[in-house]
């Protein structure tokens, strides 16, 4: 590569930007009527429980337990990806009787932390692959609900850790008057007064060249390539939001 194409390359690297994606509140196309109701869940009942034993259950969730005590710190090529041969079954079961199938769908998962992220197709989970994605966890799951035939996946993508955002250049909120706050660096925003803040804009100090990144308490972030696609093969499941990484 010439020393042109470099410099070209580093410079769309510097100018890549995200937006916050999140499941969608359209009840038109997730059936969901409250806007805040997940499509499925996990169910630990005797006559639907969603594992093959106890055993595989708490490998999920001390899993997630571990992904949580260490969002904060690990980094992104350090991500531990779940054995997924210690999950023999996973089964979601519909929220509510009128939920319908999205692309992307969103689960509960009791006590998994906020670690996990959506469902997917095995055709969704294709389209995502030809993207640059950082290591993370997919696992097998079914929704008989939807399909018998139809292969899912339940993602879990890696946090960025905290420390790497550079404080100075991002825009955070206070929930309750909005106004701006300042900080200077992770340590002021660690020991911040104002507990109940939003960050409207995320800068990293380090640049990553993925497609899909995941900020702790935050969320995921998808790249204007990937979500451009997205909306161009009208995927369901999503809303986009005006938060931005970059």
């Amino acid at each position: 590569m010439s020393n042109n194409s470099q410099a070209n390359s580093r410079q769309m690297e510097a100018n890549k930007r995200y937006f916050s994606v999140c499941p969608s509140i359209e009840s038109t196309v997730t059936g969901i009527t409250d806007g805040v109701t997940n499509q499925v869940e996990i169910r630990l009942k005797k006559e639907q429980y969603s594992f093959a034993n106890v055993a595989d259950k708490d490998y999920l969730m001390a899993y997630c337990r571990a992904l949580w005590e260490r969002s904060r710190h690990i980094g992104l090529q350090d991500f531990p990806i779940i054995d997924v041969s210690k999950l023999r079954q996973i089964v979601y079961y519909k929220t509510k009787k009128r939920v319908k199938e999205t692309d992307f769908i969103s689960n509960m998962t009791d006590n998994s932390f906020g670690m996990l992220d959506f469902i997917v197709s095995e055709t969704i989970k294709k389209a995502l692959e030809q993207f640059k994605l950082p290591l993370h966890s997919e696992i097998p799951v079914s929704i008989p609900e939807f399909s018998t035939a139809k292969n899912y996946y339940l993602l879990a993508f890696p946090c960025i850790p905290l420390d790497q955002i550079d404080y100075t250049k991002s825009i955070i909120i206070d929930s309750f008057s909005r106004e701006r706050l300042k900080y200077n660096s992770f340590v002021e925003y660690k020991n911040r007064e104002q507990k109940f803040t939003e960050m409207r804009h995320i800068s990293l100090a380090k640049k990553y060249d993925f497609d899909i990144l995941k900020v702790p308490t935050v969320g995921l972030f998808f790249s204007e390539r990937l979500i451009n696609y997205l909306k161009e093969t009208k995927t369901t499941g999503l809303d986009y939001l005006e938060q931005t990484l970059e």
